[in-house]
């Protein structure tokens, strides 16, 4: 169990550094105040793969140590105008990482992965809402304009008419199948 236990922190350090080049990617960015968020967010992205890497023996931790291939490619053409694509690839990445890892604590019932799987799950929704707070806070939904739709109607239209489902239909077998009574009687 101890090997698996071993792959699992392997794995972590490898996904957690996808995301600290990530920010690092990001603290390069023309924004000041994306910049200084970035900075932090690496930072504490890069203690957090030391105390992962201290887990492990000193073994493991040799073969640990050389930087992993990217297992989710960093998108590097990416329009430099807009200010918001380092954070929303931040997002999108702390969004996989966080169903990765429920994922792992819903499949493996060893205690000390389920622990383990948790704790990356706690402080991956952490980051998340921390990235979440930044990206709003810079209004990155209003960043790139919508398109221009006539507004919603706030009114009921009236009564509809009543349709009866067609008796070959599949919406009618599928009624028929469930229990729930056909209106055509």
């Amino acid at each position: 169990m101890r090997e698996l236990l071993a792959e699992a922190i392997r794995l972590t350090v490898s996904m957690e550094r996808n995301s600290e080049l990530l920010y690092r990617k990001g603290a390069t960015a023309e924004g000041v105040a994306h910049r200084n968020f970035f900075e932090r967010l690496a930072q504490v992205q890069s203690r957090r793969i030391d105390a992962l890497l201290r887990q492990l023996s000193q073994r493991d931790a040799a073969d640990a140590h050389p930087v992993a291939p990217l297992a989710r490619p960093v998108q590097t053409g990416e329009n430099a105008a807009a200010p918001f694509s380092d954070l929303h690839q931040a997002l999108l990445d702390k969004r996989s990482n966080i169903d990765l890892y429920a994922t792992f604590c819903r499949c493996f019932k060893e205690p000390s992965l389920c622990r383990f799987f948790e704790t990356a799950l706690a402080v991956a929704r952490r980051e998340f809402k921390l990235i979440t707070a930044e990206y709003l806070k810079g209004g990155g939904l209003s960043a790139a304009p919508a398109a221009w739709s006539p507004p919603r109607r706030s009114h009921q239209r009236g009564e509809l008419p009543h349709r009866f489902p067609n008796r070959h239909s599949q919406l009618f077998f599928a009624m028929q199948d469930c229990g729930r009574q056909s209106r055509i009687g």
